[in-house]
């Protein structure tokens, strides 16, 4: 029954479009010194199926177009609803071919896996142009406070993606690049006064640029979240030191914060150094671990320091190499000043933001990218995770 309404209306759709609609177009649609060349026909793919239209041909000074397709915002053989559902299909599912059988099981759409990636890539350019130039509105009220996450990971890329990248294999050889990824959203707090994500206002960014690059998006959507008028900024980081520098040039005003997770797993590490029986080192560590949890970090320290004096020289080294990243995260770890000022601990919304947004589309069995492709894919999954991408299609571009 599905498939004979789509046919019927394939049918009258085709009928409309070859002999009501060109009956309809203005004059003011013809340019300058444009002629009627010949009546020429091809298949399109719309949401009801393939229609075969039949449209006139102009020829002018500056070549031949079909007006038409132009007011139609043809892509290729696709019309522009049947092209947003090839760009979230190809975003959205685990491979190019499992999008094409997507949309053949839920849209009746037989259209190749291969022809995919060609119009996510058309119009990724113009995604992520609309995604850095959208206007928002001002929010009705100062936003309480303003959250803002970054981390890297890494996609396994093509081999000529990957000429002089320094990696972790024995020869220096890599295997992944590293793609940097960001996220600004608003809180509120629960009935129990513990900090919850607004819904809908985490917007993700991603790209393979700088860091400076990171920084310009992260800024500009954090000015369309509120920023300017925000009664606090948080920044949550895993400690690396490129966090940091971008917060200290671009946000300076940001309390920040070391995510209590990757606090915990340095912690871990220096009681491993301190511990070699691994029952007194997971004792010491569930107690430290309470003990940074409740500002007890300076304690730590102390204790650490005159574990190590009592140690061989090799094994005191071993718990020096991990003490500089405490001491200079300090004021980052204060975590129990930071809970009582109802702020998140922990970076949970960029963690997942690299796995949902990359790992699970891009880090899949096999796959070997290349800088391009994926960050055309990722451009989409942004936009759809920050629920925007209907937003987006709303601004399409008309003649593709």
């Amino acid at each position: 029954m599905r498939a004979a309404a789509q046919k019927d209306t394939a049918t009258v759709l085709e009928q409309f479009l070859n002999h009501e609609l060109p009956q309809l177009l203005p004059a003011a649609e013809l340019k300058a010194r444009e002629q009627f060349h010949s009546w020429r026909t091809r298949a399109v793919t719309t949401l009801v199926g393939q229609i075969h239209l039949r449209r006139a041909y102009y020829r002018g000074p500056r070549g031949g177009r079909y007006p038409l397709d132009e007011l139609l915002g043809l892509h290729d053989q696709y019309t522009p609803a049947v092209c947003q559902l090839m760009c979230w299909a190809g975003a959205m599912d685990p491979s190019f071919e499992q999008a094409s059988e997507t949309l053949h099981r839920f849209a009746c759409l037989s259209i190749p896996g291969r022809q995919i990636p060609r119009v996510v890539k058309h119009f990724a350019s113009h995604a992520a142009q609309w995604t850095r130039s959208r206007q928002c509105q001002k929010p009705a009220q100062d936003v309480p406070v303003l959250n803002i996450q970054a981390d890297m990971t890494g996609i396994p890329m093509r081999p000529e993606e990957l000429r002089d990248v320094k990696g972790k294999q024995p020869d220096g050889s890599a295997k992944t690049r590293q793609i940097k990824v960001g996220c600004v959203f608003t809180q509120s707090l629960d009935s129990e006064g513990n900090p919850q994500r607004d819904p809908s206002s985490s917007v993700f960014v991603s790209t393979f640029g700088e860091v400076t690059d990171l920084s310009q998006m992260l800024y500009s959507e954090a000015i369309k979240a509120g920023y300017a008028t925000a009664r606090k900024t948080v920044f949550l980081g895993d400690g690396a030191e490129w966090i940091w520098n971008m917060v200290n040039e671009r946000f300076r005003d940001a309390v920040q914060i070391v995510d209590f997770y990757h606090a915990c797993e340095h912690l871990h590490d220096l009681c491993s150094a301190l511990e070699s029986d691994p029952a007194h080192r997971d004792a010491l560590f569930r107690s430290w671990r309470r003990r940074l949890k409740n500002n007890g970090l300076s304690g730590i320290l102390r204790e650490a320091a005159n574990r190590a004096n009592s140690m061989s020289p090799a094994a005191r080294q071993s718990v020096l190499d991990q003490l500089p990243y405490f001491h200079k995260n300090a004021k980052r770890m204060k975590y129990r000043t930071f809970r009582k000022l109802g702020y998140f601990i922990g970076s949970g919304a960029i963690e997942g933001a690299c796995r949902h947004i990359v790992s699970q589309r891009t880090k899949l069995s096999g796959m070997r990218w290349l800088r391009s492709g994926a960050a055309d894919v990722l451009t989409f999954r942004c936009l759809i995770k920050s629920h925007l991408f209907d937003l987006y299609c709303s601004a399409w571009p008309r003649a593709a």
